[in-house]
């Protein structure tokens, strides 16, 4: 098969699968990294122009068509931000769950884990219960399971619908987590195509363990102990972390191919950097961070 026959079939499959995903909310990033992206056409270019008589010609025009599809796709959402195409206005199946765990003093530390392959997510004020979160949707079926054994907490979400009709109406799913904020908390989040927002500055923590694909992340934290620190795991993802201003910050990581501000923060070394009070802040935030082609924004408020 001729190299722009891949090319063009390549392009205008994933145009159809990305308008297709986007329609049905299984895709929930925003696309803003595509503005980051734009240079990889000349690569691309050069490639084929270096490989034009090569087999290998044939198989990055089908990586150039799949990447151009995706720079054309992310230039129109951003443009027409949160657009639908819908061929079938029904919700039916639409679920409305509470989940709840009363809370206890002798409660020190807790963990709240959350897997979920898309959707919209969040981590709103504090509540006079250990958990009390409400989950909407026609895909909000979640296994809820708390767990306490003498001063720990375990609690987690679990998406458990692994199975659906595309045909069903428009796929939503959407989470709503309040906690308490007496005990020390971890926090795992494991993420496909999702769009969370969290304000986690009411609360005591201590790790932030953050695995995603194409997601869109925006997070608060405080300075409510002496050392946070945050683990992330990142694809083709958007990732925004705010921080308390008095607070020390510390990055580091592997930030291949990463479009990074990072205002107010001195460059030490390759993929390292320290706000200038590190050193002497008494409250401290480590941040660790591997990612592919992501976006990543740490600001001070």
């Amino acid at each position: 098969m001729k190299s722009g026959q891949l090319f063009w079939g390549f392009f205008l499959l994933s145009i159809g699968s990305l308008f297709l995903l986007n329609k049905y909310d299984v895709i929930y990033t925003d696309f803003s990294f595509v503005w980051d992206l734009w240079p990889l056409i000349f690569i691309f270019w050069g490639a084929l122009v270096i490989f034009k008589n090569s087999l290998v010609k044939p198989i990055v025009s089908a990586l150039f068509g799949i990447f151009l599809a995706i720079i054309f796709f992310g230039f129109i959402a951003n443009i027409y931000t949160g657009f639908h195409f819908d061929f079938d206005s029904s919700d039916r199946d639409f679920i409305s769950q509470s989940y709840s765990e009363d809370f206890n003093d002798s409660i020190k530390s807790a963990q709240l884990e959350i897997r979920t392959g898309g959707g919209t997510i969040e981590i709103k004020e504090p509540t006079n219960k250990l958990v009390d979160a409400n989950g909407y949707g026609t895909l909000a079926e979640y296994d809820f399971v708390t767990d306490i054994q003498d001063n720990n907490a375990y609690v987690d979400f679990n998406l458990n619908k692994k199975h659906f009709d595309l045909f069903e109406g428009k796929l939503k799913n959407h989470l709503e987590i309040m906690l308490n904020d007496n005990p020390v908390w971890d926090f795992k989040f494991n993420f496909g195509a999702a769009k969370a927002r969290f304000d986690l500055s009411p609360y005591k923590v201590k790790n932030v363990d953050l695995n995603t694909g194409a997601a869109n992340v925006r997070f608060k934290l405080g300075d409510k102990v002496d050392s946070t620190f945050v683990d992330v795991e990142m694809g083709a993802a958007k990732l925004k972390i705010e921080i308390p201003e008095n607070s020390g910050c510390q990055v580091k990581g592997k930030m291949v191919l990463m479009s990074r501000s990072l205002s107010g923060f001195d460059k030490l070394d390759k993929g390292y950097y320290e706000t200038p009070n590190f050193e002497n802040a008494r409250k401290k935030i480590f941040i660790r961070i591997n990612g592919g082609v992501s976006s990543l924004s740490v600001s001070k408020y």
